[in-house]
């Protein structure tokens, strides 16, 4: 069978692709993430832009909508918004997302995305270091969800804030000087007693994808 894909060669990215067991166009090492797509983004045939790491770094859309559904407050910064993923789902129930990313390429991409699901209008993308962006923009919750280390991150045993980019310790520290309601992802074998030092109570959710544990997120307030 033909696939229908449209493929721009200079920042070599898929915008489509119509059959869900082609090759992924990254390579091998991103396959399981390319099989499972529509996982991430239900709209995914109707123009989805992403790259390599967006492929594999973007939460899937059904723990993304549980996530969102869990904030309480009606601003929110998504502080490493990558393709746009959670900055979609935030912005079906909050007022105002500010989706923050270091890489303009990747914060394009969710704008693209976010004008798909019919959401660009609540979103203020924001290209730029969190940690020099946090105190120019007001809102009363972060979501924080930093990079796992890229597709081996799985192999460490116990997973700590440091292993984070940029380290996880740093993040919430800021984090606590200035929102009322924090939001953390972290990997599954992530070591939570690594929170003991910040005394703060908790609460903690399992993020399931065909009823295995996909991530936990950690909610703040």
């Amino acid at each position: 069978m033909m696939i229908n894909r449209i493929y721009d060669k200079a920042k070599d990215i898929y915008l489509c692709a119509k059959s869900r067991f082609d090759p992924c166009p990254f390579g091998p090492q991103y396959q399981k993430y390319w099989i499972r797509r529509k996982e991430i983004f239900s709209k995914w045939d109707q123009g989805i832009r992403t790259d390599a790491v967006g492929l594999f770094s973007a939460t899937p859309e059904k723990i993304a909508d549980d996530i969102a559904k869990n904030v309480k407050a009606k601003t929110i910064i998504d502080a490493f918004c990558g393709i746009g993923a959670t900055a979609i789902a935030f912005a079906r129930v909050c007022d105002k997302v500010f989706a923050v990313d270091i890489n303009q390429d990747r914060l394009d991409m969710a704008k693209h995305n976010a004008e798909i699901y019919g959401v660009k209008d609540k979103i203020e993308f924001i290209c730029g270091d969190i940690f020099e962006t946090l105190h120019k923009v007001s809102a009363a919750a972060i979501f924080l969800d930093p990079p796992w280390g890229g597709v081996d991150y799985s192999k460490l045993e116990g997973f700590k804030l440091k292993d984070f980019n940029p380290d996880g310790n740093k993040l919430l520290e800021e984090s606590f000087k200035r929102y009322q309601e924090i939001i953390l992802r972290v990997p599954r074998q992530f070591v939570l007693a690594e929170l003991d030092r910040y005394q703060r109570p908790y609460r903690l959710q399992d993020n399931r994808l065909r009823s295995k544990l996909y991530s936990r997120t950690i909610y703040f307030s």
